[in-house]
C-alpha cells in the first residue's frame, strides 16, 4: 500500500502529514499552522490520529490521517468487494437490527481479511486490517465519514456538497473544517440512498428530503439538488455510543445539574410524577430525559415512542420501545407518533415516554393520559418553563389551562452559546391557583454568574402530593433527597456511570434502601 499516492490525497482532502508545519491556506496564500490539540480515535482495532490546528483562516481545522491506496491495491480491493457481495446477502430486517447488523459487519470484516491476505501476500497485518476496514466502510457504511463518526468528541458530521470539505461540530471547539471530502455529488446521493434503504425509505428527485437514522442510532437528514442549491447535503447528528446517565451529568466534567437537584428529580420519578424536559436546539433535552430513565422501578411496564430511537433504558426494565413509520412514496402505511401514543394506552403502561411532543393532537392525548393517572415523560421545544405553558395553552395547540395541572414538573435545559456548556436552567413545579389558572413555582435555577444551580423556593405541590399519597412528611422527603444525593455522589466517586450499572444500584436502593445507604456511608462497595 503506497503511503504517498497523490490521487488518494486528493480524494481525502489531506494536505499535510502529521506533525508538519503546513504552508496551506485557502486561496493559495501561505501561513504556518498552530496545533491546538492532538488525540487518537479508535475505529475497531485501528488507531487514527487527529489534530486540531489553526491555519489562520478564522476556523479551526480537524485533520485526520487517512490511509492512501495505490492503483493496483485499489483494483484488488474492488475485486474483493464484488466477491463478498456474491457471498453475503444483507436483508433489510438484519440492517434494522443493530445487533445483527453488527454481526454482519464483523462477518464482512473477517472474510475481507481472508481474501486480502490471499491476494496481497506481501502486505503487513496492519495494512490488511486497514484495507479490510475500508472495504467494510465502503460496502456497509459511509466511506471516509465513518472515521469521523468514530470520534466521541464530535456531535455533528455535515456534508454540504462535493465542492466543500466535510464540516464537524466538536464538543470542545464547535464547528471545524476537516480534511475529508466526498468527491462527487453522486457519492453523496449514494450514501443518502443507502441510509434510506436501511430504514425502508427512499430519496429521489421527486422525494428530495430524507429524515432517517443509522443502525447506531445516529440521526441523518439529507437533501438533494436543486432543493439544496449548492449540491447534495447530509447532516448526521451523532449520538453517544454510551448512553449518558445522571452520574455523567453531575460530574465535574459536565456540571449540567447538581446532585441535590438530581436527587429531587429521582424522588419525583420514584413516586410517578410526570415530567416534561424542555429546551432549545442542542440544549441536552434528550440527554437529560435519558438520564432520568434509570430511576424507574424494575416492576413497572414502560412504553416509549420516538421518531428515531434515542432513548436507552437499563436492560432489566420491562420496556417496550416503539418508533414511528413514515408513509411510503404512495402515501400508505404511516404510523405516526399520535398512533403510537393512542395505542400505548391500551398496553397497560405504568410509564409512558414520548421522544418529543410537537403537535396539538398528540399533546391532547398525552395530557389526557396524565389526567387518567399515567406517568408521562417527554421533551418539548421551548426555551423555558413559562414558554412551555404559553405554547401549550395558546393557538394552535390551545390545550385547556385546567388540563395543564396534570403535569407536575418542567425541567428546562440551556445551552450557553458563549461557552458551549449545557446546564439545567430551571426545575419548575406547576400548581393551580384559586382562580383556576396554572402557576409556576421555581424550585431550582441556574445562576450564570456563579455557574451553580441554586434552590430558589421549597416545593409545595410535590410535598403535598407525597404527603397525600405516601404519608411522607416534609422531613421524610428532605431525608430521602439527602439519601439519594449521597448515592449519586457515591456512584460518581466510584466511577459507576454505565446505564445498566447505575440502574442496578437504583433498583437495589428500592429493594433495600437502608442497606444501600449503609454501604455507601461505609464506602464498602457494591457489586454491579
Amino acid at each position: 500500500m503506497e503511503k504517498e499516492n497523490e490521487e488518494s490525497r486528493k480524494e481525502t482532502g489531506e494536505e499535510s502529514k502529521e506533525g508538519s508545519k503546513t504552508p496551506w491556506k485557502e486561496g493559495g496564500s501561505k501561513t504556518e499552522e498552530t496545533e491546538i490539540e492532538r488525540y487518537s480515535v479508535l475505529l475497531g482495532n485501528i488507531s487514527i490520529p487527529v489534530r486540531i490546528v489553526d491555519v489562520g483562516d478564522y476556523v479551526l481545522h480537524y485533520q485526520t490521517s487517512l490511509p492512501e491506496i495505490d492503483f493496483v491495491t485499489s483494483a484488488l480491493m474492488d475485486e474483493t468487494k464484488r466477491s463478498l457481495v456474491g457471498e453475503i446477502q444483507i436483508e433489510t430486517r438484519n440492517v434494522l437490527n443493530p445487533d445483527r447488523f453488527k454481526e454482519l459487519k464483523i462477518e464482512f470484516l473477517d472474510r475481507a481479511r481472508d481474501k486480502l491476505r490471499h491476494v496481497l501476500k506481501q502486505a503487513s497485518e496492519d495494512d490488511i486490517n486497514i484495507l479490510s476496514k475500508i472495504i467494510v466502510n465502503d460496502m456497509t457504511g459511509l466511506g471516509n465519514l465513518e472515521y469521523l463518526l468514530s470520534d466521541n468528541n464530535l456531535e455533528e458530521v455535515v456534508v454540504n456538497s462535493s465542492k466543500d470539505v466535510v464540516w464537524v461540530y466538536h464538543k470542545k471547539h464547535a464547528w471545524l473544517k476537516t480534511n475529508v471530502i466526498v468527491p462527487t455529488e453522486e457519492q453523496i446521493m449514494n450514501y443518502a440512498s443507502r441510509v434510506a434503504r436501511e430504514v425502508g425509505r427512499e430519496i429521489t428527485q421527486s422525494e428530495p428530503l430524507l429524515d432517517a437514522h443509522l443502525a447506531t442510532g445516529d440521526r441523518v437528514n439529507a437533501t438533494l439538488f436543486p432543493i439544496s442549491t449548492n449540491g447534495n447535503t447530509m447532516t448526521i447528528r451523532r449520538f453517544s455510543r454510551t448512553p449518558w446517565t445522571m452520574v455523567h451529568l453531575i460530574s465535574p466534567s459536565f456540571r449540567t445539574i447538581n446532585p441535590e437537584a438530581a436527587a429531587f428529580l429521582w424522588l419525583a420519578i420514584e413516586y410517578e410524577l410526570s415530567i416534561i424536559v424542555t429546551g432549545g436546539t442542542a440544549s441536552g433535552k434528550t440527554s437529560m430525559l435519558n438520564a432520568l430513565m434509570p430511576f424507574f422501578p424494575a416492576n413497572q411496564r414502560v412504553i416509549s415512542m420516538e421518531d428515531t430511537r434515542e432513548i436507552t433504558l437499563p436492560e432489566y426494565l420491562h420496556w417496550i420501545p416503539l418508533t414511528v413509520r413514515p408513509p411510503t412514496p404512495r402515501g400508505e402505511g404511516e404510523v405516526s407518533i399520535l398512533d403510537l401514543v393512542e395505542n400505548s394506552l391500551r398496553m397497560r403502561p405504568d410509564r409512558i415516554i414520548v421522544g418529543e411532543v410537537r403537535r396539538k393532537a398528540e399533546t391532547e392525548v398525552l395530557f389526557e393520559a396524565m389526567h387518567t393517572g399515567h406517568s408521562v415523560y417527554g421533551t418539548f421545544h421551548a426555551l423555558e418553563a413559562r414558554e412551555v405553558i404559553d405554547r401549550i395553552t395558546s393557538p394552535p395547540m390551545s390545550i385547556p389551562d385546567i388540563i395543564m395541572s396534570s403535569l407536575h414538573l418542567i425541567v428546562a435545559q440551556h445551552l450557553n452559546r458563549r461557552t458551549g456548556q449545557r446546564r439545567t436552567l430551571e426545575i419548575v413545579e406547576l400548581m393551580r391557583s384559586e382562580e383556576g389558572t396554572t402557576q409556576m413555582n421555581t424550585l431550582y435555577r441556574w445562576n450564570p454568574r456563579t455557574d451553580n444551580i441554586e434552590q430558589v423556593n421549597p416545593s409545595v405541590r410535590v410535598l403535598n402530593e407525597l404527603e397525600m399519597f405516601t404519608g411522607m412528611t416534609e422531613r421524610d422527603m428532605l431525608e430521602d433527597i439527602e439519601g439519594k444525593k449521597r448515592v449519586l455522589e457515591w456512584l460518581l466517586k466510584k466511577d459507576i456511570k454505565e446505564v445498566n450499572d447505575v440502574g442496578k444500584i437504583i433498583t437495589e436502593y428500592y429493594v433495600d434502601k437502608d442497606t444501600v445507604l449503609e454501604l455507601v456511608e461505609g464506602d464498602k462497595g457494591l457489586k454491579v
